[in-house]
Protein backbone atom coordinates (compact mmCIF):
# COMPACT_ATOMS: atom_id res chain seq x y z
CA UNK A 1 0.00 0.00 0.00
CA UNK A 2 1.17 3.49 -0.76
CA UNK A 3 2.06 5.90 1.30
CA UNK A 4 -0.77 8.44 0.37
CA UNK A 5 -3.28 5.99 0.76
CA UNK A 6 -2.10 4.18 4.35
CA UNK A 7 -2.88 8.40 5.60
CA UNK A 8 -6.28 8.59 4.48
CA UNK A 9 -7.03 5.17 5.89
CA UNK A 10 -5.46 6.40 8.91
CA UNK A 11 -7.14 9.69 9.39
CA UNK A 12 -10.74 7.95 8.86
CA UNK A 13 -9.99 5.59 11.78
CA UNK A 14 -9.12 9.02 13.91
CA UNK A 15 -12.29 10.76 12.73
CA UNK A 16 -14.31 7.58 13.75
CA UNK A 17 -13.07 7.10 17.31
CA UNK A 18 -13.48 10.90 17.85
CA UNK A 19 -17.41 10.64 16.69
CA UNK A 20 -18.17 7.78 19.36
CA UNK A 21 -16.30 9.35 22.39
CA UNK A 22 -18.22 12.79 21.27
CA UNK A 23 -21.49 12.11 21.02
CA UNK A 24 -22.21 10.76 24.55
CA UNK A 25 -19.73 13.28 26.40
CA UNK A 26 -22.35 16.31 24.51
CA UNK A 27 -25.56 14.46 25.63
CA UNK A 28 -24.37 14.02 29.48
CA UNK A 29 -23.19 18.11 29.50
CA UNK A 30 -26.84 19.45 27.25
CA UNK A 31 -28.44 20.02 31.30
CA UNK A 32 -25.40 21.96 32.35
CA UNK A 33 -25.68 23.95 29.03
CA UNK A 34 -29.38 24.88 29.79
CA UNK A 35 -29.04 26.18 33.40
CA UNK A 36 -26.14 28.45 32.01
CA UNK A 37 -28.40 30.34 29.60
CA UNK A 38 -31.12 30.45 32.28
CA UNK A 39 -28.56 32.52 34.45
CA UNK A 40 -27.30 34.32 31.72
CA UNK A 41 -30.88 35.68 30.58
CA UNK A 42 -31.55 36.62 34.16
CA UNK A 43 -28.60 38.97 34.34
CA UNK A 44 -29.61 40.28 30.65
CA UNK A 45 -33.06 41.07 32.14
CA UNK A 46 -31.43 42.66 34.83
CA UNK A 47 -29.02 44.91 33.02
CA UNK A 48 -32.01 46.19 30.72
CA UNK A 49 -33.95 47.59 33.84
CA UNK A 50 -31.49 48.90 35.02
CA UNK A 51 -30.57 50.96 31.67
CA UNK A 52 -34.32 51.32 31.14
CA UNK A 53 -34.35 53.25 34.98
CA UNK A 54 -31.13 55.46 33.80
CA UNK A 55 -32.87 56.62 30.96
CA UNK A 56 -35.80 57.48 32.68
CA UNK A 57 -33.64 59.63 34.80
CA UNK A 58 -31.73 61.14 31.74
CA UNK A 59 -34.40 61.92 30.45
CA UNK A 60 -36.38 63.44 33.48
CA UNK A 61 -33.10 65.96 34.12
CA UNK A 62 -33.52 66.80 30.53
CA UNK A 63 -37.36 68.11 30.80
CA UNK A 64 -36.08 69.65 33.78
CA UNK A 65 -32.81 71.83 32.02
CA UNK A 66 -35.41 72.11 29.14
CA UNK A 67 -37.93 74.27 30.93
CA UNK A 68 -35.64 75.78 33.23
CA UNK A 69 -33.80 77.28 29.77
CA UNK A 70 -37.38 78.30 29.11
CA UNK A 71 -37.53 80.40 32.52
CA UNK A 72 -37.77 84.31 31.76
CA UNK A 73 -35.33 84.70 34.91
CA UNK A 74 -32.91 81.86 33.15
CA UNK A 75 -31.48 84.32 31.03
CA UNK A 76 -30.37 86.69 33.81
CA UNK A 77 -28.12 83.70 35.07
CA UNK A 78 -26.81 82.44 31.85
CA UNK A 79 -23.42 83.11 30.78
CA UNK A 80 -22.01 82.31 27.33
CA UNK A 81 -19.64 83.23 24.82
CA UNK A 82 -19.96 86.13 23.02
CA UNK A 83 -20.54 85.43 19.14
CA UNK A 84 -18.01 87.98 18.12
CA UNK A 85 -14.99 86.73 20.95
CA UNK A 86 -15.07 90.08 22.49
CA UNK A 87 -16.17 89.56 26.37
CA UNK A 88 -19.08 86.98 27.82
CA UNK A 89 -22.84 86.75 27.66
CA UNK A 90 -24.75 87.85 31.04
CA UNK A 91 -28.25 86.87 29.27
CA UNK A 92 -28.52 89.55 26.29
CA UNK A 93 -25.73 91.36 28.06
CA UNK A 94 -21.95 91.66 26.87
CA UNK A 95 -19.83 92.00 29.39
CA UNK A 96 -16.21 92.98 28.84
CA UNK A 97 -13.21 93.75 31.71
CA UNK A 98 -10.08 94.97 31.15
CA UNK A 99 -7.46 96.96 32.38
CA UNK A 100 -3.46 97.24 33.54
CA UNK A 101 -1.81 96.05 37.06
CA UNK A 102 1.07 98.84 37.05
CA UNK A 103 4.08 98.36 39.59
CA UNK A 104 6.06 101.56 40.71
CA UNK A 105 9.65 101.42 42.01
CA UNK A 106 10.34 105.50 43.04
CA UNK A 107 13.38 106.97 44.37
CA UNK A 108 12.74 110.81 45.38
CA UNK A 109 15.95 112.86 46.27
CA UNK A 110 13.97 115.77 48.52
CA UNK A 111 11.23 113.45 50.14
CA UNK A 112 8.62 110.97 50.09
CA UNK A 113 6.61 112.26 47.52
CA UNK A 114 4.82 108.79 46.28
CA UNK A 115 3.65 108.28 42.91
CA UNK A 116 2.22 111.80 42.79
CA UNK A 117 5.19 114.32 42.51
CA UNK A 118 3.67 117.56 41.51
CA UNK A 119 5.16 121.03 42.23
CA UNK A 120 2.56 121.74 45.49
CA UNK A 121 4.75 118.85 46.76
CA UNK A 122 8.06 120.66 46.37
CA UNK A 123 7.12 123.61 48.24
CA UNK A 124 5.53 121.65 50.29
CA UNK A 125 8.47 119.84 51.51
CA UNK A 126 10.12 123.71 51.51
CA UNK A 127 7.54 124.64 54.17
CA UNK A 128 7.86 121.62 56.23
CA UNK A 129 11.85 120.93 56.49
CA UNK A 130 12.84 124.63 55.67
CA UNK A 131 15.17 124.09 52.69
CA UNK A 132 14.18 123.33 49.14
CA UNK A 133 16.87 120.18 49.30
CA UNK A 134 16.88 118.66 52.65
CA UNK A 135 18.64 115.66 51.18
CA UNK A 136 16.90 113.22 52.92
CA UNK A 137 16.19 110.76 49.95
CA UNK A 138 13.74 108.34 49.64
CA UNK A 139 12.72 105.09 47.65
CA UNK A 140 9.48 103.02 47.91
CA UNK A 141 7.14 100.89 45.47
CA UNK A 142 3.54 100.87 45.11
CA UNK A 143 0.76 99.48 43.20
CA UNK A 144 -2.03 101.80 43.83
CA UNK A 145 -2.53 103.39 40.11
CA UNK A 146 -3.49 99.00 39.25
CA UNK A 147 -7.29 100.34 37.36
CA UNK A 148 -9.60 97.80 36.27
CA UNK A 149 -12.44 98.43 34.00
CA UNK A 150 -16.09 96.93 33.24
CA UNK A 151 -18.15 97.76 29.98
CA UNK A 152 -21.47 96.05 29.50
CA UNK A 153 -23.68 96.72 26.51
CA UNK A 154 -27.35 95.50 26.60
CA UNK A 155 -29.47 95.83 23.24
CA UNK A 156 -32.61 96.71 23.66
CA UNK A 157 -35.83 97.97 21.25
CA UNK A 158 -34.48 101.72 21.40
CA UNK A 159 -31.20 100.96 20.77
CA UNK A 160 -28.18 99.26 23.10
CA UNK A 161 -27.73 100.56 26.59
CA UNK A 162 -23.92 100.57 27.88
CA UNK A 163 -22.48 100.87 31.31
CA UNK A 164 -18.52 101.58 32.52
CA UNK A 165 -17.12 101.28 35.63
CA UNK A 166 -13.61 101.99 35.85
CA UNK A 167 -11.56 101.73 39.54
CA UNK A 168 -8.06 101.94 40.91
CA UNK A 169 -6.72 102.36 44.27
CA UNK A 170 -5.69 105.33 45.09
CA UNK A 171 -8.98 105.49 47.75
CA UNK A 172 -9.31 106.86 50.92
CA UNK A 173 -8.23 106.35 53.91
CA UNK A 174 -5.50 107.75 51.96
CA UNK A 175 -1.81 107.72 53.38
CA UNK A 176 0.85 109.21 52.17
CA UNK A 177 3.60 106.47 52.51
CA UNK A 178 4.60 104.38 49.17
CA UNK A 179 2.64 101.58 49.30
CA UNK A 180 0.30 101.85 52.62
CA UNK A 181 -2.88 100.08 52.66
CA UNK A 182 -4.07 100.28 48.47
CA UNK A 183 -7.80 100.88 48.53
CA UNK A 184 -10.70 101.35 45.61
CA UNK A 185 -12.23 103.63 44.75
CA UNK A 186 -14.37 104.44 41.40
CA UNK A 187 -13.03 106.76 39.17
CA UNK A 188 -15.54 107.00 36.93
CA UNK A 189 -19.16 105.27 36.38
CA UNK A 190 -21.51 106.26 33.40
CA UNK A 191 -24.02 104.88 31.29
CA UNK A 192 -24.87 105.57 27.66
CA UNK A 193 -27.69 105.44 25.39
CA UNK A 194 -28.10 106.59 21.91
CA UNK A 195 -25.84 109.92 21.67
CA UNK A 196 -26.53 110.53 25.92
CA UNK A 197 -23.98 109.74 28.91
CA UNK A 198 -25.29 110.45 32.30
CA UNK A 199 -22.85 109.54 35.51
CA UNK A 200 -18.99 110.80 36.39
CA UNK A 201 -16.47 110.76 33.49
CA UNK A 202 -13.79 113.14 32.57
CA UNK A 203 -15.15 116.69 32.42
CA UNK A 204 -16.23 117.87 28.67
CA UNK A 205 -13.33 120.67 29.62
CA UNK A 206 -10.32 117.71 29.85
CA UNK A 207 -8.18 118.27 27.16
CA UNK A 208 -5.36 115.29 26.63
CA UNK A 209 -3.51 116.33 23.60
CA UNK A 210 -0.14 115.21 25.97
CA UNK A 211 2.08 112.30 26.36
CA UNK A 212 1.77 109.26 28.36
CA UNK A 213 3.69 110.03 31.72
CA UNK A 214 4.26 107.39 33.98
CA UNK A 215 4.21 110.13 36.85
CA UNK A 216 0.90 109.04 38.04
CA UNK A 217 0.06 113.25 39.25
CA UNK A 218 0.74 113.87 35.61
CA UNK A 219 2.15 117.17 33.63
CA UNK A 220 1.31 120.46 35.18
CA UNK A 221 -1.61 123.02 33.30
CA UNK A 222 -3.60 119.91 32.36
CA UNK A 223 -7.33 120.46 32.03
CA UNK A 224 -8.20 117.18 34.80
CA UNK A 225 -11.66 116.71 36.56
CA UNK A 226 -14.07 113.57 36.47
CA UNK A 227 -17.53 114.54 38.21
CA UNK A 228 -20.82 114.21 37.24
CA UNK A 229 -22.52 115.22 34.15
CA UNK A 230 -25.42 114.74 31.53
CA UNK A 231 -23.49 114.54 27.67
CA UNK A 232 -25.06 114.74 24.20
CA UNK A 233 -22.63 114.31 21.40
CA UNK A 234 -23.62 115.01 18.19
CA UNK A 235 -22.24 113.99 14.65
CA UNK A 236 -21.30 117.12 12.59
CA UNK A 237 -19.71 115.33 9.47
CA UNK A 238 -16.65 113.69 8.58
CA UNK A 239 -14.68 112.63 11.96
CA UNK A 240 -16.12 115.78 13.79
CA UNK A 241 -18.04 115.82 16.77
CA UNK A 242 -19.91 118.11 19.27
CA UNK A 243 -20.65 117.68 22.71
CA UNK A 244 -22.94 119.87 25.03
CA UNK A 245 -22.79 119.24 28.52
CA UNK A 246 -23.91 120.17 32.06
CA UNK A 247 -21.34 119.02 34.82
CA UNK A 248 -21.37 119.04 38.39
CA UNK A 249 -20.27 122.79 39.70
CA UNK A 250 -18.63 121.63 43.47
CA UNK A 251 -15.44 121.38 44.11
CA UNK A 252 -14.07 124.85 43.72
CA UNK A 253 -12.81 127.02 46.69
CA UNK A 254 -12.31 130.56 47.22
CA UNK A 255 -8.95 132.51 48.44
CA UNK A 256 -9.88 134.48 51.55
CA UNK A 257 -7.23 136.06 54.03
CA UNK A 258 -6.39 138.27 57.01
CA UNK A 259 -9.82 137.08 58.70
CA UNK A 260 -12.09 138.43 55.50
CA UNK A 261 -13.59 134.47 55.55
CA UNK A 262 -13.26 131.71 57.18
CA UNK A 263 -11.90 128.41 55.57
CA UNK A 264 -15.02 125.82 55.69
CA UNK A 265 -13.00 123.41 53.27
CA UNK A 266 -10.06 123.04 52.05
CA UNK A 267 -8.75 122.64 48.19
CA UNK A 268 -7.16 119.54 47.05
CA UNK A 269 -4.35 118.02 48.91
CA UNK A 270 -0.48 118.73 48.09
CA UNK A 271 -0.70 115.27 47.08
CA UNK A 272 -3.06 116.23 44.40
CA UNK A 273 -6.12 113.80 45.85
CA UNK A 274 -9.40 115.89 46.65
CA UNK A 275 -10.24 116.13 50.32
CA UNK A 276 -7.21 115.57 51.83
CA UNK A 277 -6.16 118.44 53.84
CA UNK A 278 -8.64 119.54 57.19
CA UNK A 279 -10.09 122.37 57.03
CA UNK A 280 -8.19 125.46 59.05
CA UNK A 281 -8.63 129.28 59.27
CA UNK A 282 -7.52 130.79 55.96
CA UNK A 283 -3.96 132.20 56.73
CA UNK A 284 -1.99 134.05 53.83
CA UNK A 285 0.94 133.01 55.27
CA UNK A 286 0.65 129.15 55.43
CA UNK A 287 2.27 128.75 52.08
CA UNK A 288 1.61 125.75 49.24
CA UNK A 289 -2.22 126.02 50.72
CA UNK A 290 -4.80 128.47 48.91
CA UNK A 291 -7.30 127.90 51.41
CA UNK A 292 -10.86 129.62 51.64
CA UNK A 293 -14.33 128.57 51.77
CA UNK A 294 -16.61 126.61 49.21
CA UNK A 295 -18.51 128.05 46.36
CA UNK A 296 -21.83 127.62 46.34
CA UNK A 297 -23.45 125.51 43.58
CA UNK A 298 -26.50 126.40 42.39
CA UNK A 299 -26.06 126.28 38.97
CA UNK A 300 -23.96 123.31 36.48
CA UNK A 301 -20.71 124.31 34.66
CA UNK A 302 -21.82 124.69 30.62
CA UNK A 303 -19.66 123.53 28.56
CA UNK A 304 -19.22 122.36 24.27
CA UNK A 305 -16.52 121.30 22.69
CA UNK A 306 -15.39 120.19 19.36
CA UNK A 307 -13.03 117.43 18.40
CA UNK A 308 -12.28 116.60 14.51
CA UNK A 309 -9.88 114.60 12.77
CA UNK A 310 -8.22 114.69 9.27
CA UNK A 311 -5.49 111.91 8.68
CA UNK A 312 -1.99 112.56 10.84
CA UNK A 313 -4.04 115.69 12.50
CA UNK A 314 -6.52 115.90 15.67
CA UNK A 315 -8.05 118.94 17.31
CA UNK A 316 -10.30 120.01 19.96
CA UNK A 317 -12.12 123.21 20.84
CA UNK A 318 -13.55 123.62 24.13
CA UNK A 319 -15.25 126.38 26.13
CA UNK A 320 -16.84 126.31 29.77
CA UNK A 321 -19.24 128.88 31.55
CA UNK A 322 -19.50 128.86 35.47
CA UNK A 323 -21.47 130.80 37.66
CA UNK A 324 -19.48 131.16 41.42
CA UNK A 325 -21.54 132.28 44.11
CA UNK A 326 -20.36 132.69 48.12
CA UNK A 327 -21.12 133.98 51.34
CA UNK A 328 -18.54 136.73 52.43
CA UNK A 329 -18.11 137.62 56.38
CA UNK A 330 -17.26 140.80 56.21
CA UNK A 331 -14.75 142.59 58.00
CA UNK A 332 -16.49 145.28 60.10
CA UNK A 333 -18.69 142.30 61.71
CA UNK A 334 -22.12 142.98 60.46
CA UNK A 335 -22.34 139.27 59.26
CA UNK A 336 -22.07 138.06 56.00
CA UNK A 337 -23.19 139.14 51.97
CA UNK A 338 -23.69 136.25 49.33
CA UNK A 339 -21.99 137.83 45.82
CA UNK A 340 -21.32 136.17 43.26
CA UNK A 341 -19.44 135.56 39.66
CA UNK A 342 -19.13 134.30 36.42
CA UNK A 343 -16.40 132.19 35.39
CA UNK A 344 -15.10 131.08 31.88
CA UNK A 345 -12.63 129.21 30.30
CA UNK A 346 -10.91 128.10 26.26
CA UNK A 347 -8.68 125.31 25.26
CA UNK A 348 -7.36 124.57 22.09
CA UNK A 349 -5.56 120.98 22.00
CA UNK A 350 -4.05 118.89 19.39
CA UNK A 351 -1.80 116.50 17.75
CA UNK A 352 0.44 115.86 14.10
CA UNK A 353 1.88 112.62 13.94
CA UNK A 354 4.53 113.07 11.06
CA UNK A 355 5.98 110.12 8.16
CA UNK A 356 9.35 109.99 10.78
CA UNK A 357 6.74 108.11 13.57
CA UNK A 358 7.13 111.72 15.81
CA UNK A 359 4.07 112.82 17.16
CA UNK A 360 3.91 116.88 18.17
CA UNK A 361 0.95 117.84 20.98
CA UNK A 362 0.15 120.79 22.41
CA UNK A 363 -2.26 121.57 24.56
CA UNK A 364 -3.76 124.97 26.16
CA UNK A 365 -5.89 126.55 28.40
CA UNK A 366 -7.02 130.62 29.33
CA UNK A 367 -9.52 131.56 31.85
CA UNK A 368 -11.29 133.10 35.22
CA UNK A 369 -12.78 130.80 37.85
CA UNK A 370 -11.62 127.26 36.41
CA UNK A 371 -9.29 126.46 38.95
CA UNK A 372 -10.92 123.13 39.95
CA UNK A 373 -9.98 122.43 36.35
CA UNK A 374 -5.86 123.48 35.47
CA UNK A 375 -3.43 121.88 37.30
CA UNK A 376 -1.90 125.03 38.54
CA UNK A 377 -1.14 123.75 40.87
CA UNK A 378 -4.32 121.10 42.24
CA UNK A 379 -6.83 122.40 43.92
CA UNK A 380 -6.42 126.01 43.30
CA UNK A 381 -9.15 128.12 43.88
CA UNK A 382 -11.79 129.16 41.45
CA UNK A 383 -12.34 133.01 42.99
CA UNK A 384 -10.87 135.14 45.73
CA UNK A 385 -12.20 138.31 47.90
CA UNK A 386 -11.40 141.74 47.51
CA UNK A 387 -10.08 144.31 49.68
CA UNK A 388 -13.68 145.44 49.48
CA UNK A 389 -15.33 142.24 50.40
CA UNK A 390 -16.32 141.62 46.36
CA UNK A 391 -16.05 138.23 44.45
CA UNK A 392 -13.69 137.82 41.83
CA UNK A 393 -12.89 134.64 39.61
CA UNK A 394 -9.47 134.47 39.59
CA UNK A 395 -6.80 134.30 36.37
CA UNK A 396 -5.13 131.37 35.29
CA UNK A 397 -3.35 129.93 31.94
CA UNK A 398 -1.05 127.81 30.83
CA UNK A 399 0.36 124.80 27.93
CA UNK A 400 1.91 121.46 27.58
CA UNK A 401 3.80 120.66 24.60
CA UNK A 402 4.93 117.15 24.02
CA UNK A 403 6.84 115.15 21.55
CA UNK A 404 6.89 111.60 21.37
CA UNK A 405 8.92 109.53 19.25
CA UNK A 406 8.73 105.95 18.02
CA UNK A 407 12.08 104.87 18.32
CA UNK A 408 11.39 101.25 17.19
CA UNK A 409 8.86 98.88 17.34
CA UNK A 410 9.23 97.83 20.69
CA UNK A 411 10.89 101.49 22.21
CA UNK A 412 8.90 105.15 22.41
CA UNK A 413 10.20 108.16 24.09
CA UNK A 414 8.32 110.92 25.17
CA UNK A 415 9.46 114.75 26.44
CA UNK A 416 6.53 116.54 27.79
CA UNK A 417 6.66 120.05 29.85
CA UNK A 418 3.84 121.50 31.29
CA UNK A 419 3.74 125.00 32.32
CA UNK A 420 1.11 126.78 34.15
CA UNK A 421 0.72 130.72 35.81
CA UNK A 422 -1.77 132.82 37.89
CA UNK A 423 -2.81 135.93 38.29
CA UNK A 424 -1.24 137.89 41.01
CA UNK A 425 -4.41 139.83 42.41
CA UNK A 426 -3.48 143.60 43.73
CA UNK A 427 -6.83 144.16 45.33
CA UNK A 428 -7.09 140.70 47.07
CA UNK A 429 -8.12 141.24 51.11
CA UNK A 430 -5.04 139.66 52.32
CA UNK A 431 -1.40 139.26 51.49
CA UNK A 432 -0.67 138.04 48.12
CA UNK A 433 3.07 136.46 49.08
CA UNK A 434 2.26 132.98 49.78
CA UNK A 435 -0.12 132.45 46.31
CA UNK A 436 0.60 130.59 43.48
CA UNK A 437 2.48 132.67 40.58
CA UNK A 438 3.55 129.52 38.35
CA UNK A 439 4.56 125.79 38.10
CA UNK A 440 6.01 123.69 36.14
CA UNK A 441 6.70 119.98 35.37
CA UNK A 442 9.41 117.91 33.12
CA UNK A 443 9.03 114.33 32.13
CA UNK A 444 11.36 112.41 30.19
CA UNK A 445 11.11 108.45 29.67
CA UNK A 446 11.24 105.45 27.65
CA UNK A 447 9.46 102.78 27.10
CA UNK A 448 9.81 99.47 26.13
CA UNK A 449 6.76 97.21 24.89
CA UNK A 450 8.67 93.27 24.40
CA UNK A 451 5.10 92.08 23.52
CA UNK A 452 1.63 93.87 23.30
CA UNK A 453 0.05 93.43 27.09
CA UNK A 454 3.43 94.24 28.88
CA UNK A 455 5.25 97.38 29.05
CA UNK A 456 8.45 98.40 30.89
CA UNK A 457 9.16 102.07 31.55
CA UNK A 458 11.94 104.40 33.42
CA UNK A 459 10.84 108.19 34.00
CA UNK A 460 12.74 111.20 35.42
CA UNK A 461 10.55 113.54 36.90
CA UNK A 462 11.44 117.85 37.77
CA UNK A 463 8.55 119.88 39.59
CA UNK A 464 9.26 123.70 39.93
CA UNK A 465 6.79 125.94 42.38
CA UNK A 466 7.29 130.03 42.23
CA UNK A 467 4.85 132.17 44.90
CA UNK A 468 3.47 135.15 44.04
CA UNK A 469 6.11 136.89 47.00
CA UNK A 470 9.37 135.06 44.84
CA UNK A 471 9.73 131.72 46.81
CA UNK A 472 10.62 128.98 44.78
CA UNK A 473 10.91 125.01 45.20
CA UNK A 474 11.88 122.41 43.27
CA UNK A 475 11.68 118.65 43.38
CA UNK A 476 12.47 115.81 41.34
CA UNK A 477 12.76 111.99 40.83
CA UNK A 478 13.46 108.84 39.40
CA UNK A 479 10.39 105.93 38.35
CA UNK A 480 10.71 102.59 36.93
CA UNK A 481 6.85 101.13 36.11
CA UNK A 482 6.06 97.53 35.15
CA UNK A 483 2.61 97.43 33.16
CA UNK A 484 0.52 94.79 32.22
CA UNK A 485 -2.31 95.19 30.32
CA UNK A 486 -5.30 92.99 30.19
Amino acid sequence: MSTFKSNKVRASVRGAIGTAVAVPLLFSAMPAMAQSQQEQMQQLRDQIQQMQQRFDELQSQQEEMKQAQESPRSEERLVSKSEDGEGFMVGDTNVKINGYFKFDAIYDFEDDHDALLGPSDAIGTLNAKGTDSPGDGDFGVTVKQTRLKIATTTPTEFGDLGGYIEMDFYGKPYDESFDSAPSPRVRRAYLTFGNWLIGRDWSTFSDFNYGTTLNFYGPQAQLFERQAQVRYTMDAGENTSVDFALENPGGGSVLAGDGGTAASAGPDGLDGTADDVAATPADPNFRGLEDGSDTENTLPDVVVRLKTSSGPFSFQAAAIGRYLTTDINQLDGDGSDEDSVVGYGLNLGGSLSLPTNTTFMLSSVYGKGIGKYVYAPAGGADAYVTSDGDLEALERYGFIATISQELTSTLTTNLIYGKAYSENPDDFVGSTDALHDSSSSAHVNLLYTPVDPLTFGIEYNRVEYETQGGVDADAQNVQFSTIYNF
